[in-house]
């Protein structure tokens, strides 16, 4: 249970230090958690497309690779993401906001 905990920990520290480096992406992962948000309601929701969070494909493809989102779907005419851990990027979002 404590590894657990400590993962968490790390996480986190690992989503403050993005957006430290990158506080660009703020907004984006607001709006990519508000999407997921109200997708619970829908049986059918896939996930968020880059336009749904305001950024070019190419700078959510960063969230991919940093670990912080992953392809849920892969079309020829869409890809759909979503978030590795969103109550996660919730907290991490509250707390940089606090600190402000």
């Amino acid at each position: 249970m404590q590894i657990v905990n400590t993962l968490d920990i790390d996480h986190c520290d690992q989503n403050e230090q993005f957006l430290a480096i990158h506080p660009d992406y703020r907004k984006a992962l607001w709006l990519a958690a508000r999407s997921e948000e109200e997708g619970l309601a829908n049986p059918s929701y896939q996930g968020w497309q880059w336009s749904d969070i305001e950024m070019h494909p190419t700078r959510v493809l960063k969230l991919v690779i940093e670990g912080i989102a992953k392809i849920s779907l892969r079309t020829r005419r869409a890809t759909y993401y979503l978030l590795k851990e969103p109550e996660l990027v919730k907290t991490v979002l509250k707390s940089s906001v606090l600190r402000k």
